[in-house]
């Protein structure tokens, strides 16, 4: 791990981008458990991991992209409905393959305990529109779990919902931030003025929204760009050529000699 610990989180002028394992090895273990997530760490040449937060009942921050359980494991209905001690009796991994049986939905702090002095973080908050926390809770809890792990320096928050960031930075302003770009909200709006009034100083896009001159404006403004989700060689070799500071795949292994060029 390097030891300017923030610098991924800074617009880059010449260096190669940054690759983000898209919810771990996503493509080579089940997205968001601790097996993709170990071959993360085990990959050289990956700087960083992604991984999508909620609550539990219980309020315990859990490692989980959808609101609800079924996709990714043989719970159902929505995450919230359930404390974590029910959440961890679902198999999380045998939807991919049968060899991930004894996979589980990780808390953050045990993905963090992993990945620690290994691995930067980038911490993508979700909060259920059905079942909204109060105003604040997502945040705190999401930040004592960071501070207890000792890694405030070493994760970035981001999130579609800006309000999030934004409170998030309020209640601590040295936390490292991004906003995801969102096409039917965000439309017309650059990342100067999405990152800025949010206090981030990360800009994620999907790659099929992504346009040079809203690259242009970020690095204008000191903003780093990352794109997702770059899978294929085409992908990755067009998102070079526009300039961005960091790349999300979910095989992200396989792209290290491309973006690397070794």
């Amino acid at each position: 791990m390097k030891s300017e610990q923030i610098g991924p989180f800074q617009a880059k002028s010449s260096a190669a981008p940054y690759v983000i394992a898209h919810r771990g090895i996503s493509a080579k273990a089940p997205e968001n458990t601790l097996a993709a997530f170990s071959l993360a760490t085990k990959s050289n040449g990956i700087d960083m991991i992604e991984l999508d937060v909620r609550l539990s009942s219980d309020d315990q921050v859990i490692v989980l992209h959808d609101r609800t359980l079924q996709r990714t494991s043989t719970g159902n209905g929505a995450a919230r409905n359930y404390s974590y001690a029910e959440i961890a009796h679902f198999n999380a991994g045998s939807w991919f393959h049968g060899s991930f049986s004894r996979e589980r939905i990780p808390t953050l702090r045990s993905v963090l305990e992993l990945v620690r002095g290994k691995r930067w973080v980038n911490i993508e908050l979700k909060s259920d529109f059905l079942h909204r926390e109060q105003r604040g809770v997502l945040e705190e809890k999401i930040l004592q779990v960071v501070r207890e792990c000792g890694m405030l320096q070493q994760v970035m928050f981001s999130s579609f919902d800006h309000h999030l960031i934004a409170n998030l930075k309020r209640t601590n302003a040295v936390s490292i931030t991004g906003v995801l770009y969102n096409l039917y909200r965000d439309f017309g709006r650059m990342p100067s003025k999405l990152a800025g009034r949010a206090g981030a100083s990360v800009f994620v896009c999907a790659k099929q929204e992504l346009r040079k001159g809203m690259i242009q404006d970020a690095h204008d403004n000191g903003i780093a760009v990352y794109v997702y989700t770059l899978n294929s060689v085409e992908d990755v070799q067009k998102m070079l050529d526009f300039g961005v500071d960091g790349i999300l795949s979910d095989n992200a292994d396989d792209i290290v000699t491309l973006v690397k060029g070794s």
